[in-house]
């Protein structure tokens, strides 16, 4: 008996080929001509000799695709402007490469990584000169500015899928291809006051080195903030409380002790009696911790008042005794409160900080803030256990 067509088929299999051929279709921009990433070769010309970041590249190209095509050049073309390369590309050609990649080393590695199929490609055939078409790319290539950024993500944030579903900052991070304190950080730019708002892209034009740049501003004596420091201390006060401190009405630590206050409670410190009115250009914060008394908490290295008498000594005392270096003894009422209750205040560990909480979210990215990288992996522990 003849066999059925298709009796022995595996649908199950292509299936999974065809549902493989669509998301690679949906991963590739379409009408660019495309290679697989193995028919491609870093330059040896490349300026960027370490490359950063690739995983997290590769997971965004994993879930995204790759939306902008890599400039690549034919190896003929490559090796008439660089001879001293000719065996190394030929080698590769053999092979079976068919390009040498002039921008995209990054993307070209995490494609690599990320297991992709197909990456697209912009093919150049008369270049100048490669190295330095490579520089102007890398100087005319002007990101965007942190609140520029801010507002980017923002309304990533706010977009909705079909299904209604929003993304979280965990997610768009991810799918970005940078960390969630990143996203968190713009995010919080935008409770910024307009000035405080620019003194963020002054600071990051200076450390783009652009300051001045076309004629603008010159902003080395303009206020400055980092992204950090803007987005964890500034953006947490209230909108009049960042006016008083852009008026010097609060200084910076006053700023960083009611920033961890609620909103409801934040007010500008009144100025105590030795501050003598001059709470704008102090710089140190004036909530000290108060010095203990001395009934209190006694200096630890000094001896107890039944067997001070006894304890005086006739040479220079050792390090570890209540002796002082010119051989007379610490007396506690007196030598310890003039000397030993600084000591106790120097040497007392400094808290944490203060966490406010006003939803789940808040509380993470304040643990997020507060905490180094090992010390929330010791808290997930806990919290898991």
């Amino acid at each position: 008996m003849a066999q059925k067509p298709g009796l022995n088929r595996d649908l199950a299999a292509e299936r999974a080929a065809r549902k493989a051929a669509s998301q690679q279709a949906r991963l590739v921009p379409q009408g660019l001509p495309t290679v697989r990433p193995d028919q491609l070769m870093p330059s040896p010309e490349n300026g960027r000799k370490k490359l950063l970041k690739i995983a997290e590249l590769a997971e965004s190209l994993g879930s995204d695709g790759m939306n902008t095509a890599m400039t690549v050049i034919p190896p003929e073309v490559y090796v008439d402007f660089y001879p001293q390369h000719k065996d190394a590309v030929e080698a590769r050609v053999a092979e079976g490469v068919l390009f040498v990649v002039h921008h995209g080393h990054r993307r070209l590695a995490a494609a690599l990584r990320a297991g992709l199929s197909e990456v697209p490609i912009l093919v150049r055939r008369e270049v100048p000169s490669l190295r330095i078409a490579a520089i102007q790319e890398n100087l005319q290539r002007m990101g965007l500015n942190p609140i520029e950024e801010a507002v980017e993500f923002q309304e990533a944030l706010d977009e909705k899928d079909e299904s209604g579903k929003q993304l979280s900052q965990r997610e768009l991070a991810k799918r970005a291809g940078c960390s969630q304190t990143y996203v968190s950080h713009r995010v919080a730019l935008l409770r910024l006051v307009p000035a405080l708002q620019q003194a963020v892209v002054d600071h990051w034009l200076k450390d783009q080195q652009l300051a001045g740049a076309d004629g603008g501003e010159d902003v080395g004596s303009s206020m400055i903030l980092p992204v950090r420091e803007a987005a964890t201390v500034y953006a947490r006060l209230r909108p009049d409380l960042q006016e008083a401190f852009v008026r010097g009405e609060l200084t910076s630590g006053e700023a960083a002790v009611v920033s961890k206050l609620p909103a409801s409670e934040q007010a500008i410190p009144a100025p105590t009696p030795e501050d003598d009115g001059d709470a704008i250009t102090k710089k140190t914060p004036k909530h000290a911790l108060p010095e203990p008394r001395i009934s209190d908490s006694p200096p630890r290295d000094a001896a107890p008042k039944a067997s001070a008498p006894q304890s005086a000594p006739r040479s220079p005392a050792p390090q570890n005794s209540g002796g002082s270096s010119d051989g007379q003894v610490k007396v506690p009422g007196v030598a310890a409160e003039a000397k030993g209750a600084p000591a106790a205040v120097a040497t007392r560990e400094e808290p944490l900080g203060v966490i406010v909480v006003h939803d789940v979210e808040q509380l993470a990215l304040s643990i997020i803030e507060l905490l180094s990288p090992e010390q929330i992996e010791t808290l997930k522990d806990h919290l898991s256990s």
